[in-house]
């Protein structure tokens, strides 16, 4: 080889070594112009040593032509690709990657391509004409939540509540379960999230933990009777019911009537479960005495939408009740009791209502001037003191006397207040608005856990938020959760076809 030659290669291999210890991202091309133009007299030996190879041994070892912060929306592990999303134009693009592709978590550490979740936003460093995934690191700019229990979603608005904090979600926003991209709409409020934001927008979101379904066959003795999944999903028993349920191992208790069965379940992520309480024994009646104790004493007490005396002790059947308390002026406890052993008590302390302490602070006060400091002071240690001691989740009542009088007229069926019986009542009832479920085509839908038809069908508009799912024999059941406006029109919605399972 001629000397000139070997001065070259030892210049290139200097050149090279620099742009590697420095960590410079310099473009492969400029590599190609000094291996053609940097000795014109040597083309021949130039062309000996193998530029291609070269090329791809220099996008293989940390020199790359761009960078972009992304998601991962899609590894293939088989065939050793990523799929990334760019967080500002949305633009999609898959990437090969091999054993010298490194991957690390925020913090700089170490990862797996398997360790790598779908839905985090990541840098991203590559060598474009081979689209080589050469660095890929969970960007520590970015907001992090992993398993997430505590959140709300306003699908309407596009914002999720983590917390205390409030994000926008972005329109394209990367959702993924098990592995599967899927919708927003498919996200149900029991699952666990990890969600990945930048600022205050919300770009991936991987669902840890999902939901699953049960099915009760040969119910018939339980109907209205209650039905209690892990003490997350607490339901009245209704004739031909799906429920949506979380994913993993739970207790589930039927009971109606003092008698109870329960069964340890285990439900898988989007797969159908059912439970056939044909062969449960049904037991002798049995009823518990409960002791109230309540403060202020005057407080009524309902069981199932019946006022009981609590002047006494009160024999209730064992199982799972409704119970609701009211006062004047005070905040009304509404909550399930669960009635399981033969004595017991219950003592309930009831906030005093926000106006009620406010009308009684100005009562009180009439002289005090509001530019007082010290009397502003006073204002709110007494405002503090009404709405301590907090020992059941309550809610404002707004019943005046009239309205508490016509309640204990009404019966079980008719009295049930809560949010979940009010929902259930939607598909029965009649309306101007209506809500339209145009497609899949020959589902079996379920509003809230009760059958409403075959698709395309529709129940009355009333606002608030639903679960829908969808089932249709030899498919994977899908469920979608719908927050109904209060605009005066109709709505409609069409989803995609289920997925047939693999026989």
């Amino acid at each position: 080889m001629k000397k000139g030659t070997m001065q070259y290669i030892t210049a290139l291999m200097l050149v090279l070594a620099s742009f590697t210890l420095t960590g410079c991202a310099q473009s492969v091309s400029q590599f190609t112009a000094l291996l053609t133009n940097a000795n014109p007299s040597g083309a021949d030996e130039a062309q000996d040593t193998e530029p291609e190879t070269t090329i791809d041994e220099l996008s293989r070892s940390g020199i790359y032509d761009s960078e972009d912060a992304a998601v991962v929306v899609k590894k293939d592990l088989e065939a050793k690709t990523v799929q990334f999303q760019n967080i500002t134009s949305s633009r999609r693009y898959t990437l090969n990657y091999d054993g010298t592709t490194t991957v690390y978590d925020k913090n700089d550490q170490a990862l797996s391509m398997e360790q790598l979740k779908e839905g985090s936003v990541v840098t991203v460093r590559f060598y474009k004409p081979r689209k080589a995934l050469a660095y890929v690191k969970e960007n520590p700019d970015c907001t992090i939540y992993n398993n997430v229990r505590n959140y709300s979603m306003d699908l309407r608005k596009g914002t999720i509540t983590i917390g205390d904090e409030l994000y926008n979600i972005s329109g394209h926003v990367v959702v993924v379960s098990d592995g599967r991209e899927t919708d927003m709409m498919e996200v149900n409020q029991m699952d666990v999230l990890s969600v990945w934001g930048y600022k205050n927008m919300i770009y991936g979101i991987n669902v840890e933990k999902g939901h699953g379904y049960l099915r009760l066959q040969n119910e018939d003795y339980f109907v209205n009777g209650w039905i209690d999944v892990g003490d997350s999903v607490v339901r009245k028993v209704a004739q031909d019911m799906l429920l949506v349920v979380p994913e993993g191992t739970h207790k589930v208790t039927v009971s109606n009537k003092g008698s109870s069965a329960t069964q340890e379940i285990t439900f898988a992520r989007n797969e159908e479960m059912a439970w056939d309480l044909g062969d449960v024994e049904i037991t002798v009646v049995q009823k518990g005495t409960v002791i109230f104790t309540l403060t202020p004493a005057t407080a009524k007490v309902y069981i199932d939408g019946r006022e009981v005396n609590v002047s006494k002790p009160v024999e209730i059947e064992y199982g799972l009740h409704q119970m609701r308390i009211t006062a004047d002026g005070y905040d009304t406890v509404a909550q399930y009791i669960r009635v399981a052993e033969p004595s017991a008590s219950v003592a309930v302390e009831l906030e005093k209502s926000e106006e009620e302490t406010t009308e009684e602070v100005s009562e009180t006060s009439p002289e005090k001037s509001s530019d007082s400091d010290s009397d502003k002071k006073d204002d709110d240690e007494e405002e503090e003191e009404g709405t301590t001691s907090k020992k059941y989740q309550s809610k404002p009542s707004n019943d005046d006397d009239d309205e508490e009088e016509e309640s204990r007229e009404k019966s079980d069926d008719e009295e049930e207040d809560d949010e979940e019986d009010k929902k259930s009542s939607v598909a029965s009832s009649t309306g101007k608005y209506k809500v339209y479920i145009d497609a899949p085509d020959g589902a079996e839908a379920y509003l809230d856990g009760s059958y409403v038809g075959i698709t395309p069908v529709s129940f009355n508009k009333v606002p608030g938020s639903y679960v829908v799912t969808l089932r249709k024999s030899g498919y994977q059941t899908r469920s979608y959760t719908l927050q109904i406006d209060e605009e005066e029109k109709d709505i409609n919605y069409s989803f995609t076809d289920l997925i047939k399972l693999e026989e």
